[in-house]
């Protein structure tokens, strides 16, 4: 993650991607890459933590600073009205792994990667939050900052490039061939 730049401004994006086909596999990429920007976030919420330890609460200047709005949530809906909710890619591979991905009503994945930056007590929070709502015959992702972060913009792309990643079907209920 960068912090070279970073604006206050309100970014909403909304994605449409409900011609997709959301497969085990692309799903398990996703929650993947998702879980690995977590990690990335709280290794970088320590380092910073670690950087600034020595120093008077008036003389920390930090980056990157806990917020407890940062979390991967994983929540899949069976038929049956069940939840499972998993934190991390390895709690949702053993899901995968028991079969109990298949024949779902629907799926959330909540990426928040919410920070601090700032100096002594005049920190601003950072809001990041990336939704994908995985629905029969509705598919979106969802971004919500309240800055605009060249960092958290890549993670946004890297996410667009991987639903891009997986098969189209177009059918009766969702053609996207004349709406691209």
């Amino acid at each position: 993650m960068d912090d070279s730049f970073t604006s206050k401004i309100v970014v909403n994006n909304e994605y449409d991607y409900s011609n997709l086909l959301p497969t085990v596999e692309g799903i398990s990429q996703l929650v993947e890459y998702c879980d690995g920007m977590n990690n990335q976030l709280t290794k970088l919420v320590e380092a910073d933590e670690e950087k600034n330890k020595q120093f008077k609460a008036e003389y920390k200047e930090y980056t990157y600073k806990k917020s407890y709005g940062q979390q991967l949530e994983i929540n899949i809906r069976e038929k049956s009205y069940n939840r499972i909710t998993c934190k991390n890619y390895l709690q949702f591979r053993s899901i995968v792994q028991g079969g109990n991905l298949n024949g779902i009503d629907s799926m959330e994945i909540t990426l928040c990667l919410d920070f601090y930056r700032g100096k002594g007590d005049n920190l601003e929070e950072h809001e990041n939050s990336f939704l994908m709502k995985f629905r029969p015959y509705e598919i979106t992702f969802i971004r919500k900052s309240n800055h605009d972060d060249l960092s958290m913009n890549r993670i946004e792309q890297q996410i667009k490039n991987i639903f891009e990643q997986f098969p189209v079907a177009d059918c009766i209920f969702c053609s996207k061939q004349n709406n691209q």
